[in-house]
């Protein structure tokens, strides 16, 4: 089984992104709506080269164990 979900480091703590969404396609009063539909526990801006935001909304990973 391969995590096809991308891993981002915040703050000292690593977190499995959920989704991720155009800042232009989400009115900023749903933020949290959707934050709390989703049950994630982080929403974190993000901008690319080229000037567009994104919004990443964020579950942390709570403990990882390198097994092989």
């Amino acid at each position: 089984m391969a995590l096809c979900k991308e891993l981002i480091k915040y703050q000292d703590r690593l977190y499995l992104l959920h989704d991720k969404i155009k800042e232009s396609h989400i009115k900023p009063e749903n933020i949290n709506d959707l934050k709390e539909y989703w049950e994630c526990d982080i929403v974190l801006k993000q901008k690319n080269p080229v000037g567009e935001v994104y919004l990443l909304f964020l579950n942390v990973i709570q403990e990882a164990e390198v097994i092989v």
